[in-house]
């Protein structure tokens, strides 16, 4: 029997990251997964089945997607027109990943009240532009960009110019939920976790930009962000004072830095409503990253919004590695009820 959530004035957000196909399927790289498992048909059928969960057994569900993919692109518009939703996508990366994005699920009856779709490399750009279009940075950013536009040259470990050269994008809607606006955006940090300059960067653009686009209003961040709950680009959004003590490198060596917005800051819902966050969100045995399991997905939100629950994850992991029989991707689906005031 469908039942929904006893508060009616709350809205559930929930963010799963679907891992492409093609990448699930590459023979060999999930070695330790039973082939049938990787299959897009088989995990297809449980992400279906985990999503219109959450959309039954609760009002005012938004779904946040990641790692999107063209091959599957067709069967979520297809599902959630099914269900009633309107899907927002945004595909960004090249043909090794099958051009993966992100993309957000709101109900179709739902107010839509504004839509953005921002590369966080073309933000930078404008930031850096106009923090002095006259000084010596305008010689290092026409190097850059005959750089990037080279492809036979290779990028240098400059954080700035990797950071820049990301297509990742930020999708940030507007709703309006009991008559109030609400903001949700989702974002996939680039996996850069050997170079956490460029992390902290992205991190500290994709926070400043949801507070930019909100004007104060409530919003919440979801998404797949490839940092750890101890790393710097975690503690940098989400405590107060640390930031301060982050310097990051010049741009381009020269006397101009992106400053942080060090009083605006996330809260996690997860932490929030039961004191930590949970104790893994990925899990997975590839060629790449053997034995992997940890935290790497948030529910992140600032303002006017209290925490009614969350979806509870397991404590520990099953198996050698996800996707398994009961898990179709190598990430845990999150889920958060919260209640504006």
């Amino acid at each position: 029997m469908t039942y929904f959530h006893d508060d009616t004035m709350t809205v559930r957000i929930v963010t799963y990251n679907l891992l492409v196909p093609i990448l699930a399927e590459e023979p060999g790289y999930y070695y330790k997964c039973r082939p049938e498992f990787l299959r897009v048909e088989y995990r297809w059928k449980l992400i279906q089945s985990q999503l219109k969960q959450e959309i039954s057994f609760h009002k005012n569900t938004i779904i946040c997607l990641q790692e999107v993919s063209r091959t599957l692109l067709p069967e979520l518009h297809s599902f959630f027109r099914r269900m009633n939703y309107t899907l927002f996508d945004a595909l960004y990366g090249n043909r090794y990943n099958d051009y993966m994005g992100v993309a957000i699920a709101t109900p179709a009856s739902m107010q839509l009240i504004s839509k953005n779709v921002i590369t966080i490399g073309d933000h930078l750009r404008s930031i850096i532009e106009s923090l002095d279009k006259g000084s010596s940075v305008s010689t290092w950013w026409n190097c850059l960009k005959e750089s990037l536009m080279d492809k036979s040259k290779t990028l240098s470990n400059d954080p700035w110019e990797i950071a820049l050269s990301k297509s990742n994008k930020l999708i940030c809607l507007g709703v309006i939920i009991h008559g109030k606006p609400l903001f949700i955006g989702t974002y996939h940090m680039p996996l850069l976790y050997k170079i956490p300059d460029v992390m902290v960067i992205h991190s500290s653009a994709v926070k400043d930009l949801m507070f930019q686009l909100t004007a104060g209003h409530p919003f919440i961040l979801a998404g797949d962000f490839n940092f750890q709950p101890h790393e710097i680009p975690y503690r940098v959004i989400t405590e107060r004072g640390y930031a301060r003590n982050i310097l990051l490198p010049q741009v381009g060596n020269h006397k101009i830095s992106y400053q942080f917005n060090t009083r605006q800051l996330l809260r996690s819902a997860y932490r929030e409503k039961i004191g930590t966050e949970p104790n893994y969100t990925n899990f997975s045995t590839t060629r790449k990253s053997p034995n992997f399991c940890a935290t790497l997905d948030y529910v992140f939100f600032a303002n006017n919004l209290t925490v009614v629950d969350v979806l509870k994850l397991p404590k520990h992991p099953t198996g050698e590695s996800y996707p398994d029989k009961t898990h179709p991707s190598d990430h845990l689906m999150l889920a958060a009820s919260f209640r504006l005031f």
